[in-house]
């Protein structure tokens, strides 16, 4: 009987090795889905950095060409006089208002200090710049006798050697005041610092994406290690089943239609099978050739 329970005992169970099949599958499983989570995030980091970078990008674009095209107006008014010109102009400036509309968006994007610090610094210059081209304006208006012109420039008043120039020379000092050199000059200032800024915001880019990409890679060769360690769990399984079940079955299977015992090998519930099935054999051919 203690033999019995012993030899009973002999093998591996195919129950647990499908219970180590379903753990493998369970934790494989989950390494997958967290692995695939991980890279998911990494990726909407970088697709977040990146509608960032636009927002940022079109915003110092917007800003540069709000402020070229107030220049152009204001430029255009004192070479021709056209009061079209001056409408956009003001247009521009207080009713589309893209500079400080780029101002806001870079700051809703939750951009860096330093680059929304360079915009504003363009921002102010160009703020400043506008004084001048009042200026120029004025003179332009004076000089034409022009009745109807934006309130704002009402209150701009002339320099008392200025508004007794003549007309001609009124349009040669406004036109000196947008297209002279020290216009030009602090138009630089604000073009380098919004080039400061765009330089800025592609070396940003340019860390951000390096970063994800190579955390993106990690992810990814986490993700190729566990399939191939699945891969081998799944054939090493199939490889242990057959090992235990189906080769001791079909070898079982000949030796039983040709009357012989089969042998006690595979897993251990087949071999407690197996030697059932031998003890039953022995009994029964043991009696026949008794009897004979």
């Amino acid at each position: 009987m203690k033999m019995n329970r012993k030899t009973g005992n002999e093998g591996i169970s195919l129950h647990v090795v499908h219970i180590a099949m379903i753990l493998c599958a369970v934790i494989i499983s989950l390494l997958l889905i967290f692995s695939t989570y991980q890279s998911s995030n990494v990726f909407s980091a970088l697709s977040r950095a990146t509608s960032n970078y636009i927002v940022r990008q079109s915003a110092a674009h917007d800003l540069m060409e709000a402020s070229d095209y107030l220049t152009e107006m204001a430029q255009r008014f004192t070479l021709e006089g056209d009061t079209q010109y001056l409408d956009n102009y003001f247009e521009e400036a207080f009713v589309s208002r893209r500079r400080e509309a780029s101002i806001t968006s870079m700051s809703e994007s939750e951009a860096e200090e330093a680059l929304v610090a360079q915009l504003e610094k363009a921002m102010d210059e160009s703020t400043s710049l506008m004084y001048r081209e009042y200026y120029a304006m004025k003179l332009v208006i004076e000089a034409k006798e022009i009745r109807k012109y934006p309130e704002t420039l009402r209150s701009i008043e002339l320099k008392e050697e200025d508004s007794f120039l003549p007309a001609d020379e009124k349009m040669e000092l406004a036109q000196e005041m947008v297209l002279g050199t020290e216009y030009y000059t602090r138009k630089e200032i604000i073009r380098t610092n919004l080039k400061s800024s765009l330089q800025t915001l592609d070396k940003l880019m340019t860390t951000t994406r390096q970063n994800t990409t190579a955390e993106l890679n990690r992810e990814l060769t986490i993700i190729r290690a566990v399939i191939i360690v699945l891969t081998a769990i799944i054939l090493f399984l199939i490889w242990l089943t057959a090992r235990l079940g189906t080769i001791p079955l079909m070898e079982a299977k000949k030796r039983a239609e040709a009357g012989q015992p089969v042998p006690v090998t595979g897993a251990r519930e087949f071999r407690y099978m197996a030697k059932s099935y031998n003890k039953m054999h022995e009994k029964l051919y043991g009696d026949k050739e008794g009897s004979e």
